[in-house]
């Protein structure tokens, strides 16, 4: 069991590391299915991850007064951030650790819509808890060799708790949907044992980790009812919208009088602070591209709303773009035949 009585950083530094008798079996290539039933991981003759994870190692850029976001969202945030502060008050105190004493890692999944500031919380929440991130999206963890995968998903987490960082997986629907029932060739053995492998190492980890999806529908289930805290990231509202806009400007801007962040943040919905950020920057370039003196340049109010106007514009074309569908039709088609229009006789005469 952890020790609770340690103070708050000692606590936080014990709750960020691997068991270390299960991560040596783990790198023994042995890894257990998340139903108890025992798989062998690929040959453990052959090498190790090969992938240095030390280039997805950073300290964190963002402070949670820099992620703008709707009042439940930031309620479950401090939620999270709860556990940690009463560690020693809820497990140790009020007896929660001794029906815990498995899954004790401060797992975390983030979803919602792309831009709605998953990536920017997760920095947020390493920042708070004083640690470093590994961002890893997994186009870097998948290998075309089977096996592979397994095995840079076992190091992911091993590199992580040497180094008490927060371990971030991006894009984490691509490896966590539902495993296949029907196992007809080798890639199927392969996915099913990496999505094992996750579930396994999610259940040994005593460290923070935290995962985002766009589409949080495509988890396996038994993936999912392991995560302890679920955080929804929606578009933000209009209040939210008209933070995010100011939060977007530096000190150093030279700002027109006319512009006016609460008639943006109200014409412009369902926008998320991602594509603010983007128009943003699209009324700078525009204001300084003006054909006059440095001195006399400034972003007025028609250089945002032209800017945000095209973001939004964009965004739709892309969806347009997405669900356009070509079917391919077998066989000769028969077009239809021009109607028979015969003239009408004049009887009237």
């Amino acid at each position: 069991m952890p020790r609770y009585d340690l103070p708050l950083d000692e606590r936080m530094e014990k709750f960020r590391n691997f068991s270390k008798g299960k991560v040596s079996s783990l790198k023994k290539g042995v890894v257990e299915d998340a139903d108890d039933n025992k798989e062998e991981n690929c040959n453990s003759s052959t090498p190790s991850s090969l992938i240095d994870f030390s280039l997805y190692l950073r300290e964190p850029k963002y402070t949670l007064n820099d992620v703008i976001l709707p009042k439940n969202t930031k309620k479950q945030i401090e939620s999270v951030l709860a556990e940690i502060k009463h560690y020693d008050l809820i497990y140790n105190k009020w007896g929660i650790g001794e029906k815990h004493k498995l899954d004790k890692a401060l797992s975390v999944n983030f979803s919602g819509p792309p831009g709605t500031g998953k990536t920017l919380a997760a920095e947020a929440l390493a920042y708070t808890l004083k640690s470093k991130i590994i961002v890893l999206p997994y186009s870097q963890l998948e290998s075309k060799y089977v096996g592979d995968t397994p095995k840079n998903i076992v190091s992911a987490f091993t590199f992580a708790a040497e180094h008490k960082a927060i371990l971030f997986f991006d894009e984490a629907d691509s490896f966590l949907g539902k495993r296949l029932e029907n196992v007809t060739q080798s890639t199927d053995t392969a996915v099913n044992l990496t999505r094992s492998v996750m579930i396994t190492q999610l259940s040994n980890y005593e460290g923070v980790i935290i995962f985002a999806t766009n589409l949080i529908g495509n988890y396996d289930p038994a993936f999912l009812s392991r995560i302890r805290w679920k955080l929804h990231f929606e578009l933000p509202d209009e209040e939210s919208r008209k933070a995010i806009w100011k939060i977007q400007i530096p000190d150093k801007l030279p700002l027109d009088n006319d512009v006016d962040f609460s008639k943006l943040a109200s014409e412009f919905k369902d926008i998320s602070g991602r594509d603010i950020k983007n128009a943003v920057l699209k009324g700078v370039v525009s204001a300084a591209k003006e054909d006059k003196p440095d001195s006399e340049k400034k972003v007025n109010h028609s250089h945002l709303f032209e800017a945000i106007s095209d973001v939004v514009e964009s965004n739709k074309s892309a969806v347009q773009e997405q669900h356009l569908k070509l079917n391919p039709v077998e066989g000769d088609i028969r077009l239809p035949q021009e109607p028979n229009i015969t003239e009408e006789k004049d009887t009237t005469n």
